[in-house]
């Protein structure tokens, strides 16, 4: 086994893994592994094709579009890249250690065939898609009303 039984214990507290049964989340966690992060290293590029997962086990992840904003941060039980594991497609933000991280990562080719065993997995994915999405939304919601105001105050000084 790559993740430790303490691990796999932290894996079980997770909104991804929560509802899975024991016996499963075992077999899946047979086919993770225990990485580390130093801070600054990336964890995933904007536009990369990787298509791994990653459960933060500890630490702190900046999450950033490039050329736009940082969306936020993630800590301990946070999953990324849950729209590459569905979608298959360039990752959409850089997600760099903020602190050194310890997370347990899941490739896509053993990871899906768990999701397609198991519907709760498949609801707990896209459970994290819609959580992340409405941070990205509620973020670029704040970043316009801020460039509205700014635009209201430059439009006054012209006046």
């Amino acid at each position: 086994m790559t993740v430790s039984p303490e691990t796999l214990a932290f894996l079980k507290t997770t909104s991804l893994f929560a509802h899975i049964p024991e016996e499963l989340l075992q077999e899946i966690a047979l086919t993770g592994e225990e990485v580390t992060f130093q801070a600054g290293d990336l964890l995933i590029r904007q536009d990369g094709l990787t298509d791994n997962l990653f459960v933060v086990v500890d630490g702190r992840v900046a999450v950033e579009i490039e050329d736009v904003s940082a969306i936020g941060e993630r800590g301990p039980r946070s999953v990324l890249g849950e729209l590459a594991m569905i979608m298959q497609t360039p990752r959409n933000a850089n997600c760099m250690a903020a602190t050194p991280v310890r997370a347990v990562q899941f490739n896509h080719k053993t990871f899906w065939q768990f999701v397609q065993k198991e519907p709760m997995l498949a609801i707990g994915l896209l459970t994290e898609v819609i959580y992340h999405l409405d941070e990205t939304i509620d973020t670029l919601y704040w970043m316009s009303k801020e460039v509205r105001e700014l635009q209201a105050a430059l439009h006054k000084l012209k006046k």
